[in-house]
C-alpha cells in the first residue's frame, strides 16, 4: 500500500511542471514614432519563416498590438503606417514565450525597408514560468534509445529535485527487478 502511495505521489510531482503549459507563444508590443509617441492604426504583418503563414493586426489608439497563440517559429514583423517608413524585424518565438517588443517608426516620404534582427529574451520578465525548448536538430541527431521522451527530458536542465526524484525511482525499479527477476506492475 505504501508503494502505491509513493508511485502516485511521484507521478503527481512529475506532472506539476507541465500544468498550464501551452504549445503557443505570444507577441505583443507598442509602435512608437521617433518622439516616443504611440502610432495608432499602424498595420503589422507577422510572417512565419517555415510555413509562410501570415497574420495581420492593427495597433489600437495607444499604439499597442497583440498577436496571441502563435506557433513557435522565426517571424518577420513588417510594420507600416501612413507617413512613416516601413520597418522589418526578425524575431524567434519559442514555446510558451510571451515576447514584448517596441517598434520605432521614423518619418519618411520615401519607401525604405529597414531590417532589424533581435533575439528573444533569455529571462521571462512577465511571468514565473520555467520551460525548455529542445531544438529539432537535437531531436534528429541525439542518440536516443528507442526514441523515448524521457531521454529528451533528462537532457534538459531541470530542477535538481525532480531529476533526483526520477533517478531515485529508476534505481528503485532496477533494485526491484534484480531482486525478483521481473518488473512489478501497479494496478
Amino acid at each position: 500500500m505504501l508503494r502505491i502511495f509513493f508511485y502516485v505521489l511521484l507521478a503527481g510531482a512529475l506532472a506539476l511542471p507541465t500544468a498550464g503549459q501551452s504549445n503557443y507563444g505570444d507577441i505583443s508590443g507598442t509602435v512608437r514614432d521617433s518622439q516616443h509617441l504611440p502610432v495608432a492604426g499602424a498595420t503589422i504583418q507577422l510572417t512565419a519563416s517555415s510555413t509562410l503563414a501570415v497574420r495581420r493586426i492593427t495597433t489600437n489608439n495607444d499604439g499597442h498590438f497583440e498577436a496571441p497563440a502563435l506557433l513557435p517559429d522565426e517571424y518577420e514583423i513588417k510594420t507600416e503606417a501612413s507617413g512613416f517608413a516601413a520597418t522589418v524585424e526578425k524575431v524567434r518565438l519559442e514555446v510558451g514565450q510571451r515576447m514584448d517588443i517596441e517598434i520605432k517608426l521614423s518619418l519618411g516620404s520615401l519607401k525604405v525597408d529597414v531590417t532589424v534582427s533581435a533575439a528573444g529574451e533569455a529571462l521571462h520578465t512577465t511571468d514565473a514560468s520555467v520551460g525548455e525548448v529542445v531544438e529539432p536538430k537535437s531531436i534528429r541527431e541525439l542518440p536516443l534509445n528507442g526514441r523515448m521522451l524521457i531521454d529528451l527530458v533528462l537532457r534538459t536542465p531541470a530542477p535538481a529535485n525532480i531529476t533526483a526524484l526520477f533517478m531515485n525511482f529508476c534505481e528503485t525499479a532496477r533494485w526491484t527487478q534484480a531482486r525478483s527477476h521481473r518488473w512489478e506492475t501497479i494496478t
